[in-house]
């Protein structure tokens, strides 16, 4: 990965510092490149955001899930 002050890292690779999937080594550029950009420093913080909202999403939906699966199991038990 390589970006200067100038140029700017890939949106893919902003998702993945995001999602916390780079090495040490490999999101150690990345945040010395935050430090001097704050045109990465807003596309940052609209990965985070997203992530932020895709987690609550998931969360509601395997909770519904849990208490539909909980619901059938419970019917079929009645008959």
């Amino acid at each position: 990965m390589n970006a200067s002050r100038d140029r700017h890292f890939s949106a893919e690779a902003w998702e993945e510092y995001a999602r916390g999937m780079l090495s040490e080594e490999d999101s150690k550029p990345l945040e010395e490149h935050l430090l001097v950009c704050p045109a990465c420093q807003d596309a940052l913080a609209g990965w985070d955001e997203y992530i932020r909202v895709a987690k609550a999403v998931m969360s509601r939906t395997r909770s519904r899930w849990s208490k539909s699966v909980a619901s059938a199991v419970t019917l079929a038990s009645q008959t």
